[in-house]
Order: structure tokens, then C-alpha cells, then sequence
């Protein structure tokens, strides 16, 4: 090669050096959305008092009425004030991993402790000295306690199931909307439902209340009519720009409306007695308009390969059988089959693996008559050449799925009821090829376990690190993993030894720092999840 070509060759490569490093520096730097393409703030207009009270007592309501609801229910609350703001993404380091995008997820129990879980997603030293008031963050367990505030605080996007709105039991705060202001970050809200458990209940008295609409409502319906917007639902912040989101209605498996209005029976009443007594757990009506769903938001990130990355947040049903939380999560998958972007799909998918139908005497009965996988399991029992076996395979069997949603499932043998969902989602095809990440790598999971997937959720000696349980539990009894977070990286992950973009890593679940209060902060404790961006 001659000299000219040679430097026309040096000037090339030099050039497209050049062009690669801008185009990094505008990745890390600039938002890929530019500002005046941003919703700076949208969300539909509430229902008012009025309109609260004809739902809790009409059914069907007017037709004017059941159109703004839906509107209530479909159209998100969003704002981008934070990145308009300046505010830019934390993008931490993780050691070995590089710069990534920590997610996390939370059930925070309708933010009853609201300022707990500020003081706690912020990081705030304030923390750890109440901590160090209750003798819970001392030694090690300060070490761990420290070590997950700074998980929460570095976090760039924050998940939340059961976000209250305009509720009394949470001094009618925007949950969604505070968090995001003390955290510096964008916001998007979908409502899942409109509470109005208080309202029927005060109507019912009106009817037993000669010229009724005299009264103060205050006193009648136990809230202030003022403030009062009775919703409840899920949310994501983010510190990244939000492009778009949408709300997805699930397949209702259980009517809150009608189904909690009905007589409780005489079993229900049993079993209500026995979850206050066994778990000293209250458990109450909830009357409600709406039912479960999924939020769907894409995050303009520039290091992904779209530019985009799509988080989705469901909150499936837990008054069912599991079958249909298995319908619900087909639905959904359904709805993002179409996404070429990485996907962070986390949420609370209530995985028990019990039937929660609200129960009757009649319900129970045909449950067993029309089941023939109770009459099959009853046949095949009889002639199992072991002595009480029918009576020790429950034990058995509950030891196998102890904190493990994903064990093996033998239908008559050794049932696990909660296996077909994630046999779903494992089977699960995007339209671009895509799949969830079900991998368990020892050195990109969390504690270096292996196994189903322990890349995105921590893994415990036996099974998983739970992540619900009951205030007051007996051993191997109300403790269960129902918070998840499944991870789609881009087509063709090599699981090589240096970092995976978007992959998941280190899937982790907060137990500590949910109770490092005295109290714990939520029913749910907190998990993460960490994505290299390079």
C-alpha cells in the first residue's frame, strides 16, 4: 500500500474513532428525548364526593359516570417536571459490573409508612440513626442495613405496587407524586382501583336515616368529602425522561364489587376468625371499582440498543385460583409481545400457590365434586404401598415448594400450583425473538447462587429469599417470595465473563432494611435488580 493510501486509511479509522466518542459522550450525557417532546405533567380528572358515592350504590352507575371511570382507570398520571428540572440519573457503580441502571421493586402496603419509606429510598442518614434507636443496626447488621440504603437511594427506577391517592388511612397524600418529588424523580401512576368500602358502608346507614342528605358527610362516611379520591394503584419513578405510558386492564379473576358486597358465610366468617387468631391478621371487606392491572412505561435510556427501555409493573390478583393469575400473566404478555426494547417487568404476581377465592360452604363443596384432580389424587393415594402416606404427602409436598414458587409441579403426586405461570413466562417469545432471562450464574447472581433465576431474584437455602410475610408468623408458615422482577436483555446474551448489557445481576431482596425500625415499614420488603449499560 502507498503512502497516500496509507493516510487516507489513518484518517478514516481516526474519523470513525472520533464519531464513537461523541456518540458515547451524548449517550451518557444527553437525554435522548429532547425536553419539548416531554409530558411535562397529564392525568385524568378525578371523580368527585358525588360521584364516589353513586358508584358505591349504583350498579350499573350512569352512563356518563361509567365513562369517566374508565377514563379514571385507562389514562395514567405522568410527569417529566424532575428531568425538566435538570435532574439527571444517579447511574451507579457496581463493582465488577461497571456503570448500571438499578431497579427496584416495591409493595409498599398502600404507603401507611410513607415517611419511612422516604427516609429509606432516599438513603437518608436519618435512617440509620432511628435504626441505631432500636438496637436493629448495630455490627453486621448495620453493615447490611447501610450497605441496602444505598442499593435504594442509587436506585434510577423505582417500582411500587399498592400506591394510595386521596385515601383517609394515608391522610389523603399522592403517595406517587411526594415520593417522587423527594427523590428528585419523573413519575407515572395508573390506577387499579377506586376504594369505596367507607362510602357504601355510610350509604347503608342513609338508608336507616330519615332525610339523610342532611347529615355531614364527615360523619356519615367516616372521610373527608374534600379530599377524598379513593384510589389505589401502581407506580413507576424514574430519573430517566418518560416517553410514553399506558395502562393494561387484566382479565378480571374476582369481582371487587359485587363479590365483596355479598353475605360473608359461615365458613368465610371461620376463616376470617382463624387468620386473626393463627396470624393475628385483620382482614377486612373492600369494595372497590376497577380490578388488577399492568403500567407500562418507556424510559428514554440512551445505552439501549433502542434507546429505549420498557418497564412494565403488574399487581396480579390474589383473590383466585392460580390458573387465572396464569391467565393474567398471558394477557400481559400478549400486550408487550411487540416490544424490541430490554424489558424490566417487576411486581407483586402474588405467587402463594393456594386458592384465595373467597369462600363459601356451596364453594367448597363443589370445588371437591367437580374436581377431578381431588378424586384422581384421592384414587391414586389409596394404593400407595405406604402406611399414611395420604396423611404425611401434604407436609411432603409443602417442604418441596417452601419459598419456591418454580419447583417441580407432579399434578396428583406433588401439585405446585403456582409452576404454570412460570412455565409461562419461561416459554414466553417477543416477536423479535426475545425471552425473559431465566438463568441462575453463580457470579452474576447475588450470594453466588445458581439455579432458576437467580441472576434477577435472590436465592435462599431453600428456594428464595421471601419477600411477604404475615406481622405474626409460626415456623414454615406465612412467609412467601410474590415479588418478582423478570428481565428481557437485547437478542444474543453470551452469558460470557465480562458484563452483559442489560442483562440482570444481583437480584436481591431487602429484608433487613425493612425492618430495621422496630416495625417493619411494609408487608413486602424491597428487591433490586442491577443492568450494566456497557
Amino acid at each position: 500500500m502507498n503512502r497516500p493510501s496509507q493516510r487516507i486509511v489513518t484518517l478514516g479509522c481516526a474519523l470513525c474513532l472520533a464519531i464513537s466518542v461523541v456518540r458515547t459522550k451524548a449517550a451518557n450525557e444527553a437525554p435522548s428525548t429532547p425536553a419539548d417532546r416531554l409530558i411535562r405533567s397529564e392525568y385524568p380528572a378525578t371523580l368527585t364526593f358525588s360521584e364516589l358515592v353513586a358508584l358505591s350504590s349504583q350498579n350499573p352507575a350512569p352512563s356518563d359516570l361509567e365513562s369517566h371511570l374508565s377514563k379514571v382507570l385507562t389514562e395514567p398520571f405522568v410527569s417529566n417536571e424532575a428531568t425538566l428540572l435538570g435532574m439527571k440519573p444517579v447511574r451507579p457503580r457496581s463493582s465488577g459490573l461497571g456503570t448500571v441502571l438499578r431497579a427496584v421493586e416495591w409493595n409498599i402496603n398502600h404507603g401507611l409508612n410513607a415517611s419511612e419509606i422516604e427516609l429509606a429510598l432516599s438513603g437518608s442518614k436519618k435512617f440509620e440513626e432511628e435504626a441505631r434507636t432500636h438496637g436493629l443496626a448495630n455490627g453486621n447488621m448495620a453493615a447490611r442495613v447501610r450497605d441496602q440504603l444505598e442499593a435504594l437511594n442509587t436506585a434510577d427506577v423505582v417500582i411500587l405496587n399498592e400506591v394510595d391517592l386521596g385515601m383517609d388511612r394515608t391522610h389523603y397524600r399522592d403517595i406517587t407524586r411526594d415520593l417522587a418529588e423527594t427523590l428528585h424523580m419523573n413519575y407515572a401512576f395508573g390506577v387499579e382501583f377506586v376504594e369505596l368500602n367507607r362510602l357504601y358502608l355510610g350509604v347503608k346507614k342513609l338508608d336507616s336515616v330519615a332525610a339523610g342528605l342532611e347529615h355531614n358527610p364527615s360523619e356519615v362516611f367516616g372521610v373527608d368529602p374534600k379530599q377524598y379520591r379513593g384510589l389505589n394503584g401502581n407506580a413507576v419513578l424514574s430519573r430517566y425522561p418518560i416517553r410514553s405510558a399506558r395502562i393494561v386492564r387484566l382479565p378480571q379473576c374476582y369481582d371487587w364489587y359485587g363479590g365483596e358486597i355479598g353475605q360473608i358465610s359461615d365458613l368465610e366468617r371461620a376463616k376470617r376468625w382463624s387468620a386473626e387468631r393463627i396470624f393475628e391478621e385483620r382482614v377486612h371487606r373492600q369494595v372497590r371499582r376497577g380490578g388488577r392491572n399492568a403500567l407500562i412505561v418507556d424510559l428514554a435510556v440512551p445505552e439501549s440498543p433502542t434507546g429505549v427501555l420498557t418497564v412494565v409493573t403488574p399487581h396480579l390478583e390474589n383473590y383466585c385460583l392460580p390458573s387465572c393469575r396464569q391467565q393474567q400473566i398471558r394477557f400481559l404478555f400478549n400486550q408487550i409481545a411487540g416490544c424490541r426494547n430490554p424489558v424490566v417487568l417487576g411486581g407483586d404476581l402474588n405467587t402463594t400457590g393456594e386458592d384465595g377465592t373467597p369462600t363459601s360452604i356451596r364453594h367448597e363443596v363443589l370445588k371437591r365434586i367437580l374436581d377431578y384432580k381431588f378424586w384422581a389424587r384421592r384414587a391414586m393415594l389409596w394404593f400407595v404401598p405406604v402406611p399414611f402416606y395420604s396423611v404425611i404427602d401434604y407436609p411432603i409436598n409443602y417442604v418441596k415448594n417452601y419459598h419456591d414458587p418454580t419447583a417441580l409441579n407432579m399434578r396428583l403426586i406433588a401439585p405446585n400450583s403456582s409452576k404454570p405461570l412460570f412455565r409461562e413466562t419461561h416459554a414466553f417469545r417477543f416477536d423479535d425473538g426475545g425471552s425473559f432471562d431465566f438463568k441462575g450464574i453463580p457470579r452474576r447472581s447475588f450470594h453466588r447462587k445458581g439455579r432458576t433465576l437467580a441472576n434477577s431474584n435472590e436465592r435462599a437455602w431453600k428456594g428464595f429469599a421471601v419477600t411477604f410475610s404475615f406481622r405474626r408468623t409460626i415456623p414454615l408458615f406465612g412467609k412467601f417470595k410474590l415479588d418478582w422482577f423478570f428481565v428481557k436483555p437485547p437478542p444474543g446474551d453470551p452469558a460470557g465473563a465480562g458484563p452483559v448489557p442489560f442483562s440482570p445481576y444481583r437480584g436481591r431482596t431487602m429484608q433487613e432494611v425493612n425492618t430495621a425500625l422496630g416495625e417493619r415499614i411494609s408487608d413486602h420488603c424491597p428487591i433490586s435488580v442491577d443492568l450494566p449499560l456497557r
